[in-house]
């Protein structure tokens, strides 16, 4: 499978795997190749883990003032 630069995003991987579910569940594929898509699966779930932990820890520092405003109206409201 050649790497292209439409597989780095986050929704090209999640398609992929998808698909190796898919062929693990439904084409009962030999060893070699089951170990194979298995292996690739691993890869592909700890690429979209990084990339969601990334984009959460953006998020975080991106809207940190917006959080502390948001919690400091709440407290003068006692809500």
């Amino acid at each position: 499978m050649a790497k292209t630069k439409k597989k780095d995003t986050f929704e090209a991987r999640l398609v992929r795997l998808e698909e190796i579910v898919r062929r693990l569940e439904q084409e009962n594929p030999s060893l070699e190749s089951g170990v194979a898509l298995f292996k690739e699966g691993l890869d592909l779930t700890r690429l979209c883990r990084k990339q969601l932990e990334d984009a959460g820890h953006e998020v975080k520092v991106l809207s940190q003032g917006t959080f502390k405003d948001f919690e400091t109206q709440d407290e003068d409201h006692g809500d």
